[in-house]
């Protein structure tokens, strides 16, 4: 995943991380899925 955003965003400083819910409401006990995505883009 990083290696594909550092390709198509034409930069090698790419940073991804993952967090799961730890077992908070319906999605930490496994009856549910969410996504979310926040890109900081700055200009050199």
């Amino acid at each position: 995943m990083r290696a594909r955003l550092a390709e198509r965003l034409g930069t090698d400083q790419v940073n991804v991380k993952g967090k799961s819910p730890e077992g908070l409401g319906a999605l930490g006990q496994g009856s549910g899925i969410a996504a979310q995505a926040v890109a900081t883009i700055d200009s050199l």
